[in-house]
C-alpha cells in the first residue's frame, strides 16, 4: 500500500490541506492514519481538536468526513489487524459489539479464527486477541469487505465468554437495538440449546437477569 496525502473540507467549511499519509483500506473506505507514520500524537491530538480528524480506535484517526457509523468502524478494525484478518476469519466479541454501535470503544481487537493460532504481536499499538471458534456463513455479517460476526453470534459469544459487568450493558444494547432484530428472547432460545458448551450457566444468569431489569442504554 502506498501513503497520499488527503485534502478534506472540515464541516466548519474551511480546508485542511496536507493531512499526515494514511493506509487506505479498500475501495471507497476511509483512510486511516495511524500513530507512528508521519505525524506524532501530540500532531496528530492537535489535528483531532482542529475538527480534521476523529480517533476511531486507540491510535488510530480518520477524516471527520467519514460518518461514526458500523461501515466505518468495521473498516478501521480491519486496517488496524492487518494481516491476522484473512479469510475464514472474522472481528467478533467486544470488537464486534463496538462496530454494532453496541460497547465502548476497544482497547484491544477480538478476531475469531476456525483453528488454534499462535499469538501474534501487537499493531499499531493495540493487542490482537485471536479466539478458536467455528464460523458458519449465516453467523458473519459483511461491513464492506469486512467480516464481523452476526449480532445474535456476538451476544452469544459475550454471553459465554465476558464477565457480567461487561456483558450486561452489551446485551442490554443488542436487545434495545431495532434494527439488530435480536433480542433477549432469541438469545435465551440459543443458549438453552447449547447444554454442554462452557459458560452456559453464566450465560442463562446474564440473559435472565436483563429480562427482568432493565438498564440504560448505551450511547
Amino acid at each position: 500500500m502506498h501513503n497520499m496525502a488527503t485534502t478534506q473540507r472540515t464541516p466548519g467549511g474551511e480546508h485542511l490541506t496536507d493531512l499526515p499519509p494514511a493506509t487506505p483500506t479498500t475501495a471507497g473506505a476511509p483512510p486511516v492514519i495511524l500513530v507512528g507514520g508521519a505525524l506524532t500524537l501530540n500532531e496528530l491530538q492537535a489535528l483531532r481538536l482542529r475538527g480534521a480528524l476523529r480517533e476511531v480506535l486507540p491510535g488510530a484517526y480518520v477524516s471527520t468526513v467519514y460518518p461514526d457509523v458500523p461501515l466505518t468502524r468495521a473498516q478501521v478494525a480491519a486496517c488496524v489487524a492487518g494481516k491476522q484478518l484473512v479469510p475464514s476469519r472474522a472481528l467478533c466479541k467486544g470488537t464486534a459489539a463496538w462496530i454494532l454501535g453496541c460497547a465502548p470503544m476497544p482497547r484491544e481487537i477480538d478476531i475469531m479464527v476456525p483453528r488454534y493460532h499462535r499469538p501474534c504481536a501487537p499493531t499499531a499499538g493495540m493487542v490482537l486477541r485471536l479466539f478458536e471458534g467455528p464460523l458458519d456463513d449465516e453467523q458473519i455479517c459483511l461491513y464492506g469487505n469486512v467480516p464481523v460476526t452476526s449480532p445474535l453470534r456476538t451476544a452469544m459469544d459475550v454471553a459465554f465468554n465476558s464477565e457480567l459487568r461487561e456483558s450486561l450493558p452489551i446485551l442490554a444494547a443488542i436487545n434495545a437495538s431495532a434494527h439488530l432484530r435480536c433480542d433477549y428472547g432469541q438469545m435465551f432460545m440459543t443458549i438453552a440449546q447449547q447444554a454442554r458448551r462452557p459458560g452456559r450457566r453464566r450465560a442463562l444468569l446474564a440473559i435472565t437477569k436483563l429480562m427482568t431489569v432493565e438498564l440504560p442504554k448505551i450511547d
